[in-house]
């Protein structure tokens, strides 16, 4: 999921696992930990843009080693025997140094993904800096006010700290798991993707809940018994949420098939998936013989079946000769098969990676109507490929509101 909610959890689970020991030692260090398996989006795109790696190896790079069961195992012995370190040293001042960094980064990264969902091609930097550096002010603003002393306390092993890494990187990919996107547990062994397709890679209902309970639990409860209750009412709202996306994705799927049937569709296999921000809205893609049905469905629909599905054209055999191509071999793992070309208005193919649907409900999509898109490109007798612009035009916000709310 995204990196807040990533920060969240780990500083949640490392709070429960050590918090009576560790004090706020605990939490800090275990939102460090959520969030280190992102860093492998750092890594690639760092790569690429030196020229080392193509964008396709940076794109299966994202879950990969960072984010398997091996990695939840083995890295945190060795950051915790870091921490330990890092607190035997007299100079543990530089810890506000390390988490101003670090903040800064989020902040930056945060902002960039903002205008990276609202398309915007031409990035502003100064706002970047500028929002980064807030973030670092009011980091060192609740450092001093909060933590500074409590993290200059040291009365712990390099286990506990080990502890507190574990459960906040084991958990990170077990949450990506529920997302469409995929993640490659079983690295080094696998490149399996795992992805139950019951929560989106941004969900408000589940993040901004947990989060208020975590501040809460924090900073304005000084009752350690009180704190405690706080710290799992949010622990128990990520369990509870999380259990009833499983139930709501059946129930939805229950909808697409009794609708498939009942207009006569014949399918070989289907995939439902939920759209960002919410559990409440739902994209079904069904695959024929040579053709993907999809639709989307509300919770708060008035009908009880889908009146309609667009019809996709798969039209494979635009790239059959690229088969063997790295490009196409990795698109097509990635989207797990459910991608679909077609002919751009600039005479460029386009794949489309149909797990994630599409931004309008129009029976023909344009081309880019495809939340994740991918432009096809012969270079020298290869076929090179990248990821499509973020336009996405006018309203896309107010678009997905009305439909979630059934309109």
């Amino acid at each position: 999921m995204d990196s807040l909610t990533q920060i969240i959890l780990g500083a949640a689970t490392g709070e429960a696992a050590k918090g009576k020991k560790l004090g706020i030692k605990a939490m800090f260090w275990g939102a460090v930990g959520g969030t280190i398996p992102d860093l492998d989006v750092l890594i690639g795109s760092t790569l690429e843009k030196l020229g080392f790696v193509d964008e396709m190896w940076a794109l299966a790079f994202h879950r990969h080693i960072t984010h398997s069961l091996f990695f939840a195992c083995t890295m945190p012995f060795l950051l915790g025997m870091l921490v330990n370190w890092h607190y035997k040293n007299p100079n543990r001042k530089y810890v506000s140094f390390i988490g101003s960094l670090l903040v800064f980064a989020l902040v930056g990264f945060a902002v960039n993904y903002i205008f990276y969902v609202l398309g915007e091609e031409n990035i502003n930097y100064s706002v970047l800096i500028g929002t980064g550096f807030v973030g670092v002010l009011l980091f060192f603003f609740f450092y001093n006010r909060f933590f500074k002393r409590e993290l200059n306390k040291v009365d712990a092993t390099w286990q506990d700290f080990a502890w507190v890494f574990f459960w906040s990187i084991f958990t990170h990919p077990l949450l990506d798991c529920c997302t469409t996107y995929g993640t490659q547990l079983f690295q080094p062994f696998s490149d399996y993707r795992v992805g139950f397709n019951n929560v989106a890679v941004a969900d408000l209902f589940y993040t901004l809940p947990f989060l208020l309970c975590l501040v809460g639990a924090r900073l304005f409860l000084k009752n350690t018994y009180l704190r405690k209750i706080m710290l799992w009412v949010g622990i128990g709202w990520s369990c509870i949420y999380l259990s009833w996306t499983f139930y709501n994705k059946h129930q939805v799927n229950q909808v697409f098939e009794k609708s498939l049937k009942a207009q006569g569709i014949e399918y070989q296999r289907y995939m439902t998936s939920p759209a960002l921000f919410s559990n409440f809205l739902w994209t079904g893609t069904a695959e024929g013989e040579d053709a993907y049905y999809q639709a989307s469905y509300s919770n708060f629909d008035k009908a009880p079946l889908i009146p309609t599905f667009k019809i996709l054209p798969k039209n494979h055999e635009w790239v059959k000769d690229y088969q063997e191509e790295k490009s196409i071999k990795t698109l097509k793992w990635f989207s797990n098969n459910y991608y679909s070309i077609l002919r751009r208005k600039d005479g460029k193919l386009q794949l489309n990676d149909l797990r994630f649907g599409t931004f309008t409900d129009t029976k023909l999509p344009s081309e880019n109507d495809f939340v994740f898109r991918f432009i096809l490109e012969e270079k020298d007798g290869k076929l090179e490929a990248h990821e499509g612009d973020r336009d996405r035009g006018d309203g896309i916000f107010k678009i997905l509101y009305e439909r979630t709310m059934g309109r």
